[in-house]
This record gives C-alpha cells, structure tokens and sequence, in this order.
C-alpha cells in the first residue's frame, strides 16, 4: 500500500466552486509548494466542511508526513465509526496507516488499522496491519504485553494466512508462542498449511515441510510439541490413509485441547500392523508424555457418568506399575474407583503402592492363586454400572474413560462396551487392535471357538479394552476360573458370547497393550493349549456344512475312479520313506485298486491325479499349494500333521489351504479343530517298517469320511 504523496491535496480544483474557500485555498498553497499554510489551509477547510473525508485524509497523510503522528490519528479519528462499514472509506484509512507505518509511526499506523481492516480484509490491508502491528506488539513487551493487539494481529493473519509473507507470519508465530499462546500458534500454522501446503506452514512454523513426518517426531522429542502438530497435519495432507500420520495428528489435536479434531482423526485409525505404525509417536502433553500429563481440557464432570471399577491384579510388576497407576488416575473421569490389588510383592511395590494411595480407591494385600483370584478380590462388593481389570504392564489410553462411560450412559442397555487398543513395545506403537469390525453379530461362541483363526487374527476383544455392565456380571456368573493361568478372559468371553450380550462399540483407543517377553501370554505353547482346553468345554469348531459337505462330495468323487490315482508328497521321501518299503506300500494299496506315487515333488502335470496326500512338519507352510494347483490339480489335499505337537498356530494357517487333515497324534486332534479343513481321527504316521500299514489305514480313513 502506497502512502498518498505530498501532493494529495492538489487533486482538488482550486478554482472547483463547490469547494470551501479554504479548501480551494489550501490546494493552492499546496500546488505553490507552501506545506504549513496548505495545513493550516486544510484545517480550516475542515472546520467548514467536518465531514469531508477527503480533506480529513489528506490532511492526516500531510501530518504523519511532517512528523506529527499524534495529531494525524486525531484528524482521521471522527471518520473511523464510519469507515468500520464502509469498506472505501476503509481503504483510505489504511493508506494513511500504512503512511504512518512507513514514517516510523507504527504504534499510530496500528490505531488506524485495527479499527478498519474487518471492514475491507485485503491482503494489502492485511500487510500494513502486520507490518505496523508487529513491532507496536514488540514494544509492548517492555512494560505489559498488548494480548489484545495480539488477537487481532493472529485474527488477520489466520484470514489470510496464503497471502501475507511467511516471514512476518513466522514472527507472529514465534511472539505467540513466547506469550504461551499455543492455541494461537496452531490456528497460525493450520491456517498456513491450508492456504500454501507443507513448505509454506514450515516456513511459518520453523520446519522444512520436506518430509513432515519425520520433522514432526524430531520437533515432538524437542519439546515442540504445537510445531509438531502442524507438521504431523502437513503429513496427513500428504497421505490421508496413513496410520501413524492420524494417530500422530489426532494426539497433537488432543494435547492441543481440540477434542473434535482429534476424535475425528482417531476414530478413522484402521487395524494395522507394525509397518503401518512405524511413524506412531508416543503421546505427549506439553513437556511431558503420558501418562506423567494428559489432555489440557478433559471432558467436565456431571452427575450422570457411570460408575466404573477397575482393578489390577500385581505381583512383583516391575516398573510399570506406576504408569498403570497414573494412566487411570490422568483421565480426569469423575466416577472411577481404581483397585490395586497385590499379592505381597518384594520388588519396592509397597512404597509405591504407598506413594500414590491418594490415586486409588483401595489397595488389597495378601497372597492369591494369581490374576483371576485376585481380580476377584478386587471386584468383591462392587456397585459399580462398570466392572473390568486393567494389568499392571498395561497403560489406559488419554480419554479412555469418558468415551467408554459415554457410550454405556447413552445405551444403558449395554452389557459390553469396548473401543480399540494400541500394542507397543517400550513406546514404540507396533499396531491397532479392532475388534468385531464387522459389527457385533460375530460376537458369538463359535466365532471365538476359532481359536487360531478368528481368534489369533484378532477379531475378538483384547481384556483390556472392554468393559462388562455389573447387571451382565452377575448374569453370566459374576467370576472368573481360578485355575486358568492366562486365558480366564477368554473363558469369560466364551460365557458372555452364550448368553447374547448387547455391545457398544467405540471407535476411540481404550489402552496401550505392553508386549515384552515376561508378560503372561508370551509363551505361545502352553497358552494355546490352555486356551484349546478352554474352548473345547464349549465348542468344537468344524467346517460349516456348505464347506463339509464340499470337502467330502470331493473325497468321494476321488476314491470313486478305477484306479484312484494317488500322490503321496514328501520333499524328505528319501529319508523317511525308505525304498525297501515303498513296494510292498504300493503293492497293497494296487490291490485295493489305488494307483498310488510317492515322491518328494509334484510331477510338471498333476491334472491326472485324483487325491494328494501331504506329509506335512510344523512350518513347512503353504506355498507348496497354489504351485501344485497351477499344474492342473483339481482334487482334495490331504496333510498328514507330522508334527503336530508342535506351534499349533503354524499348523492352522497349513490347514486353511488344504481340505482334510489327519492328525498324527490323538491328543492333539482337538487343537487342529477350525473352520476350513476337515479333521480326521489320528493315525500314526508311517515309520521306516509300516509304510503300507499306514497309507492303507489313511485311505480307510479317507473313504470313511466321504461316507
């Protein structure tokens, strides 16, 4: 913006009739070069004429001009009501503010410009508002900071964010945030990266805009945590569907106290792995990350949350139980009695148990018979709408609480509600857990009968991440079986999945779930087979008809051809099947007419063959099955579980690609049970001197199933 020039006034006609004689007077005394008589002139016009904006305003620019400032705002004061509607006259005021800005007046120029520029926000005005008001705000600091100057600078600014230069936007940000106002900041930086993308929010927030992602987690370590929300949004802008980018964009949200931002990037936050999340950074308020500060403004109290009880059940936790402690007291949710409860630990628990008592709604000490007896015990005489436990390796999500209690007290009929869970190792989130993503109808007793299936995949509930209605407790029990070692919560879901609960879903992120090699479940073995032992009091899981009866249709289409032609595949044939036996084997099964092979490799074309039987070891896998397919054949595949005492859950994602499998061991038939193949009786596979025994026992096997 232009200031007007010394001439201004000689616009008007000196010999215009329609002009006071001292407006005619004072254009020419200013056309003959003479300033002090064309102001003196002009003064006088204006006390003829007050409402003369044009007079007022050349006189005013002739003012700031001759170094009298003061006097300039003054002779421009009486058109300012007007000029903030009246979007012209605006414009007029702003190049005299813009003058005075320019003649070293800045605190004036910003009187003016503040009073005007909502009536015409051009960038223009714009410019001269920041360009007066940033040094008039500097100054200020001096003696007591002009907050209000303040707002109406970041007010503008964020109006126009794309249109002002990035370094008088970087200024604001940076004075912004030295009064401790990072809500300004973060309206400064969205609105930078909404008007010119990632490099002009960088250039405004202090970061590249280069690879916002990784600028945003180093500005995070830094303690810069609003910068790093502006970065981790300029990330998101880049890659809508990124994980990590939402979780991270949402959290700053949160730590930002913009509660609907962050609900509705977190929400969005699809089941993914570690890969996914790789880009996840832990959650930080302010200095500190959670659970040691949480969100600046949590939801406020009322008189309608439920009431929630949670225990945790410890023995000898190490140093995580602190951070449990906090993660459940930094909610902020009014109704929540948190009960530790500790079965004599040695290991300094006490004193901590001690230190944070104020936290708790009560500490139960005393030996159990370990986490099932006491969350009993913890649960004991609760009247609390919500019961669950949280373990003491496992840390409460920011929010949990009230998104939980939200959705119970807004459909009160509920006997479970749930949201979702992060997994991490030391802080370093390696995925999202959902659960019943295809809604609640799969919450049923075979659906969690699939143990290595369904269950293994992840579609049903992680504890910690669900909630029970104390009425639905008492219903389905009101206990847990103490004498399960880790999967009494699985015990516990197989009852309420019975009874056919109703379940609320939330699409908001209940805990981080700690993965470290001392925690219960990391011994996959014996928690399989615990868990098997479990489902098998309430299901035994087998193919649905429509599948079985396919699978066995096959059989009998196979064993009815003349000769059957058989392939028994072993890639180890020459060390398990010896050739002194292979002939007597082959022998006996001719006269049962059943062509039979044995090889350690599919011959290049298997469209001849009828039936394939596999011997399959614990991690021989399934590539072998869509090679063979390729070749052209069409039949059943059989695996004969070698191993079948073995990682029972390899042995299912083998059995998902097959049609029947033999177990070879009786008591491991019950862990090979699920939904895709057809499970045998046991036969023991062949050694080094009962080969024929054997593959004649199979195939009697074979034909009983087709029936």
């Amino acid at each position: 913006m232009a200031p007007l020039p010394p001439g201004a006034l000689a616009r008007l006609d000196a010999t215009d009739p329609a002009l006071p004689p001292a407006a005619r007077l004072a254009a020419a005394a200013l056309s003959a070069g003479d300033v002090a008589d064309a102001l003196a002139l002009a003064r006088a016009a204006i006390d003829a004429a007050p409402q003369d904006a044009a007079l007022r305003i050349g006189m005013a620019v002739l003012q700031a001009q001759r170094g009298a400032p003061a006097t300039a705002v003054a002779t421009a004061a009486p058109l300012l009501a007007a000029a903030g509607t009246d979007a012209v006259l605006a414009d007029r005021i702003g190049m005299l503010g813009d003058t005075l800005s320019r003649y070293g007046a800045p605190a004036e120029a910003c009187t003016l410009l503040r009073a005007v520029w909502r009536a015409s926000p051009r960038p223009v005005m714009l410019r001269a508002l920041l360009a007066a008001g940033l040094p008039t705000y500097r100054r200020s600091l001096n003696e007591a900071p002009d907050d209000p100057l303040l707002a109406d600078l970041a007010e503008a600014a964020i109006s126009a964010a794309g249109a002002l230069p990035a370094a008088d936007l970087a200024e604001l940000v940076r004075l912004a945030g030295d009064a401790g106002q990072d809500g300004v900041v973060r309206a400064l930086g969205l609105a930078a990266l909404a008007a010119g993308g990632a490099r002009h929010a960088g250039r405004v927030m202090g970061f590249a805009g280069a690879d916002p992602m990784a600028e945003g987690l180093a500005l995070l370590a830094t303690g810069r945590g609003t910068e790093a929300g502006i970065a981790f949004e300029a990330a998101l802008l880049a890659a809508p569907d990124d994980p990590a980018a939402l979780f991270n964009a949402g959290m700053a949200a949160l730590a930002a106290g913009d509660a609907p931002r962050a609900e509705a990037l977190v929400s969005a936050l699809p089941a993914c792995g570690a890969e996914r999340m790789a880009g996840a950074a832990w959650p930080r308020f302010g200095e500190w990350t959670w659970p040691h500060a949480g969100p600046p403004a949590p939801p406020p109290p009322g008189q309608d949350w439920p009431r929630i009880r949670l225990v945790t059940p410890c023995f000898n936790p190490g140093p995580w139980l602190e951070e449990t402690i906090l993660s459940v007291a930094a909610q902020g949710y009014p109704a929540v009695e948190h009960v530790v409860v500790d079965a004599c630990s040695t290991d300094g628990t006490a004193a901590l148990l001690a230190r944070h008592r104020h936290l708790l709604h009560d500490v139960i000490v005393g030996p159990d018979s370990g986490p099932a007896e006491a969350i009993l015990k913890g649960l004991a005489g609760s009247e609390a709408d919500l019961l669950g436990w949280i373990n003491a390796d496992d840390v409460l999500a920011p929010g949990a609480l009230h998104h939980l209690g939200a959705a119970f007290r807004d459909a009160p009929g509920t006997d479970i509600v749930h949201g979702f869970t992060l997994a991490h190792r030391a802080r370093r989130v390696l995925g999202v857990h959902r659960a019943l993503v295809g809604g609640p109808q799969g919450f049923t007793t075979a659906g969690l009968a699939d143990v290595f299936g369904r269950w293994a995949q992840g579609d049903f509930f992680l504890q910690p991440e669900a909630l029970v209605a104390r009425r639905f407790w008492e219903r389905i029990g009101a206990g847990l079986d103490t004498s399960l070692g880790a999967v009494f919560d699985y015990e516990l879901w197989l009852r309420a999945a019975a009874a056919g609960p109703r379940i609320a879903s939330v699409a908001w992120p209940v805990v981080f779930y700690r993965l470290h090699a001392a925690q219960r479940s990391a011994g996959r073995a014996w928690v399989a087979a615990e868990q098997v032992a479990v489902r098998d009091r309430f299901a035994a899981p087998a193919p649905p008809p429509a599948r079985d009866a396919a699978i066995r249709a096959g059989l009998r289409a196979a064993l009815a051809q003349a000769p059957v032609r058989l392939l028994v595949l072993d890639p180890r044939a020459a060390e398990t099947l010896p050739a002194e036996g292979t002939a007597t084997a082959l022998a006996a099964l001719a006269s049962q007419d059943i062509a039979a092979a044995i090889a350690a490799r599919p011959p290049a074309d298997a469209a001849s063959l009828d039936l394939v039987v596999r011997l399959l070891r614990a991690h021989d896998g399934a590539d072998w099955v869509g090679p063979l397919r390729a070749t052209g054949f069409a039949g059943p595949l059989v695996g004969w579980m070698l191993e079948d005492d073995r990682d029972a859950a390899a042995h299912h994602d083998m059995l998902r690609a097959i049609d029947v499998a033999v177990p070879a061991r009786a008591a491991r038939r019950s862990a090979l049970l699920q939904e895709a193949a057809l499970v045998l009786p046991a036969i023991a596979p062949p050694g080094r001197d009962d080969l024929a025994p054997a593959l004649l026992a199979l195939v009697a096997a074979l034909r009983s199933a087709a029936g």
